[in-house]
């Protein structure tokens, strides 16, 4: 007679780590950068300023407004302009840009998060607005129930940091290694990339001139991602790759 054998429970090596997505809320799944864009040059327009697409990615891609502006406003020989009250007024329009119903997420951004929270994905959500204004901007995305939102309370001169990745992961329950991060501009790839996440790159108009060097893939447009690649990038063999 075979005795019966119970079932072990598994073993930590055994057990699945849970993996993630992560992205930025209002710069990457909304299109924050293109309404700060039109923000700046609609209110420089009141200052006799017409601001072209390659002045803004050279001297505004920094999210302080106003540690950038003085700058700007220097390359235009507008130094006695009240940058203070100009800045005032951008984050004003961008922010009324950003909350007007008009504003959605980036639909190829959108359908790839929806299958990676039906792939058991866990995905991440990082925002540097108030808090209100953030939860606010979550109710028009599908995914309210099942995707993590931290709202971050810092200021900086460039964001994200890599201790606000960490923040945002820590929340998820999700390791560094078993994330990959969806990012627009180089400032957000560095910061990821020194966190231990992989990162995808998918540049708008005004970053693609930038230097993407570690990323893992860079992508023409949202509609190009694949979710089995970017899953490949969490497999065992891959992390086995990464540690050589």
């Amino acid at each position: 007679m075979t005795k019966k054998t119970t079932d072990l429970p598994q073993s930590k090596e055994d057990q699945k780590p849970s993996v993630g997505l992560v992205l930025e809320l209002e710069f990457m799944l909304f299109p924050g950068r293109q309404l700060t864009y039109d923000a700046f040059k609609s209110v420089l327009k009141t200052s006799q300023i017409t601001l072209e697409q390659a002045a803004f990615s050279r001297y505004c891609l920094q999210r302080s407004t106003e540690k950038c502006l003085p700058g700007l406003l220097a390359a235009f020989g507008k130094k006695g302009l009240a940058a203070e009250t100009i800045a005032a007024k951008i984050k004003k329009q961008f922010e009324s840009s950003l909350h007007d119903s008009s504003c959605q997420p980036v639909p190829g951004l959108m359908a790839l998060l929806k299958k990676a929270a039906d792939n058991n994905i866990k995905v991440g959500l990082l925002s540097f607005l108030p808090d209100d204004n953030a939860r606010q901007l979550m109710e028009r995305v599908p995914l309210n129930q099942s995707a993590c939102l931290h709202v971050m309370k810092k200021e900086a001169f460039d964001l994200p940091t890599p201790d606000s990745w960490l923040s945002l992961l820590k929340s998820m329950a999700v390791t560094p290694r078993c994330a990959v991060a969806l990012v627009d501009g180089a400032t957000a790839c560095k910061s990821a990339l020194a966190v231990g996440m992989c990162c995808g790159v998918v540049p708008d108009c005004f970053t693609a001139w930038q230097d993407f060097t570690g990323a893992d893939f860079v992508a023409e447009n949202a509609a190009d991602l694949k979710l089995n690649e970017i899953s490949a990038l969490l497999s065992t063999a891959h992390f086995r790759k990464r540690a050589k």
